[in-house]
Protein backbone atom coordinates (compact mmCIF):
# COMPACT_ATOMS: atom_id res chain seq x y z
CA UNK A 1 0.00 0.00 0.00
CA UNK A 2 1.30 3.72 -0.64
CA UNK A 3 -0.06 6.69 0.96
CA UNK A 4 0.28 10.44 0.18
CA UNK A 5 1.41 12.90 2.66
CA UNK A 6 2.32 16.77 2.23
CA UNK A 7 5.30 17.56 4.22
CA UNK A 8 5.30 20.99 6.15
CA UNK A 9 6.88 22.69 2.88
CA UNK A 10 3.98 21.56 1.41
CA UNK A 11 5.88 19.26 -0.98
CA UNK A 12 3.61 15.66 -1.49
CA UNK A 13 5.29 12.53 -0.24
CA UNK A 14 5.27 9.26 -1.11
CA UNK A 15 5.58 6.58 1.59
CA UNK A 16 5.10 3.01 0.94
CA UNK A 17 3.14 0.26 3.74
CA UNK A 18 3.12 -2.74 4.01
CA UNK A 19 0.03 -4.64 3.47
CA UNK A 20 -1.97 -5.94 6.79
CA UNK A 21 -2.77 -9.24 6.20
CA UNK A 22 -4.42 -9.34 9.85
CA UNK A 23 -6.55 -12.83 9.51
CA UNK A 24 -9.29 -13.29 11.78
CA UNK A 25 -7.98 -15.68 14.69
CA UNK A 26 -9.74 -18.71 15.13
CA UNK A 27 -8.73 -18.56 18.85
CA UNK A 28 -10.18 -15.32 20.97
CA UNK A 29 -7.14 -12.58 21.69
CA UNK A 30 -7.55 -13.17 25.41
CA UNK A 31 -6.99 -16.89 25.27
CA UNK A 32 -4.54 -16.48 22.62
CA UNK A 33 -2.69 -14.07 25.27
CA UNK A 34 -3.23 -16.57 28.22
CA UNK A 35 -1.61 -19.06 25.68
CA UNK A 36 1.18 -16.69 25.17
CA UNK A 37 1.89 -16.32 28.79
CA UNK A 38 2.25 -20.02 29.61
CA UNK A 39 4.57 -20.17 27.27
CA UNK A 40 6.63 -18.20 28.37
CA UNK A 41 6.18 -19.13 31.74
CA UNK A 42 6.37 -22.57 30.64
CA UNK A 43 9.87 -21.54 29.11
CA UNK A 44 11.14 -19.54 32.23
CA UNK A 45 10.42 -22.66 34.22
CA UNK A 46 12.46 -24.57 32.07
CA UNK A 47 14.96 -22.28 31.71
CA UNK A 48 14.93 -22.26 35.66
CA UNK A 49 14.92 -25.92 36.27
CA UNK A 50 17.88 -26.09 33.47
CA UNK A 51 19.94 -22.57 35.40
CA UNK A 52 19.50 -24.94 38.68
CA UNK A 53 20.99 -27.96 37.61
CA UNK A 54 24.00 -26.71 36.40
CA UNK A 55 24.38 -24.80 39.25
CA UNK A 56 24.42 -28.04 41.28
CA UNK A 57 26.73 -29.34 38.77
CA UNK A 58 29.42 -26.79 39.02
CA UNK A 59 29.02 -26.63 42.65
CA UNK A 60 29.78 -30.78 42.94
CA UNK A 61 32.96 -30.31 40.48
CA UNK A 62 34.09 -27.27 42.24
CA UNK A 63 33.72 -29.80 45.62
CA UNK A 64 35.70 -32.23 44.01
CA UNK A 65 38.77 -30.05 42.79
CA UNK A 66 38.95 -28.41 46.44
CA UNK A 67 39.26 -31.93 48.56
CA UNK A 68 41.93 -32.48 45.63
CA UNK A 69 43.62 -29.62 46.30
CA UNK A 70 43.12 -30.12 50.38
CA UNK A 71 44.48 -33.34 49.71
CA UNK A 72 47.68 -31.96 47.52
CA UNK A 73 48.14 -29.68 50.30
CA UNK A 74 48.49 -31.61 52.87
CA UNK A 75 51.13 -33.64 51.59
CA UNK A 76 53.34 -30.81 50.80
CA UNK A 77 56.82 -30.28 52.63
CA UNK A 78 56.43 -27.48 55.33
CA UNK A 79 58.76 -25.49 53.47
CA UNK A 80 57.05 -25.81 50.29
CA UNK A 81 53.58 -24.84 52.16
CA UNK A 82 55.39 -21.80 53.34
CA UNK A 83 56.14 -20.28 49.61
CA UNK A 84 52.86 -21.23 48.34
CA UNK A 85 50.69 -19.89 50.98
CA UNK A 86 52.63 -16.46 50.49
CA UNK A 87 52.25 -15.96 46.45
CA UNK A 88 49.00 -17.38 47.36
CA UNK A 89 48.36 -14.27 49.57
CA UNK A 90 49.45 -12.26 46.89
CA UNK A 91 47.57 -13.33 44.06
CA UNK A 92 44.24 -13.14 46.05
CA UNK A 93 45.41 -9.53 47.42
CA UNK A 94 45.49 -8.88 43.20
CA UNK A 95 42.17 -10.74 42.83
CA UNK A 96 40.37 -7.89 45.71
CA UNK A 97 42.14 -5.49 44.40
CA UNK A 98 40.33 -6.14 41.21
CA UNK A 99 36.61 -6.35 42.91
CA UNK A 100 37.07 -2.98 44.26
CA UNK A 101 37.50 -1.96 40.98
CA UNK A 102 34.72 -3.67 39.37
CA UNK A 103 32.39 -3.76 42.35
CA UNK A 104 32.84 -7.38 43.83
CA UNK A 105 29.39 -8.08 45.52
CA UNK A 106 29.16 -9.01 49.06
CA UNK A 107 27.99 -12.46 48.67
CA UNK A 108 30.90 -13.41 46.14
CA UNK A 109 33.40 -11.67 48.65
CA UNK A 110 32.36 -13.36 51.61
CA UNK A 111 32.31 -16.65 49.62
CA UNK A 112 35.47 -15.98 48.27
CA UNK A 113 37.37 -15.20 51.93
CA UNK A 114 35.87 -18.59 53.34
CA UNK A 115 37.61 -20.65 50.82
CA UNK A 116 41.16 -18.39 51.02
CA UNK A 117 41.04 -18.99 54.67
CA UNK A 118 40.18 -22.94 54.16
CA UNK A 119 43.09 -22.87 51.56
CA UNK A 120 45.68 -21.15 54.09
CA UNK A 121 44.63 -23.51 56.85
CA UNK A 122 45.39 -26.18 55.17
CA UNK A 123 48.81 -24.67 54.33
CA UNK A 124 49.77 -24.51 57.59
Amino acid sequence: MFSFFKTRSGNAKVAARAASRVQPSPVSTARAEAMAGEGRLDSLTSLATINGITVVQHGARVAVVGALLMSVLEHLPTAMRANIAESFRERIEDLLSLGDDNGMSEQFQSALLTEVNRYLNALR
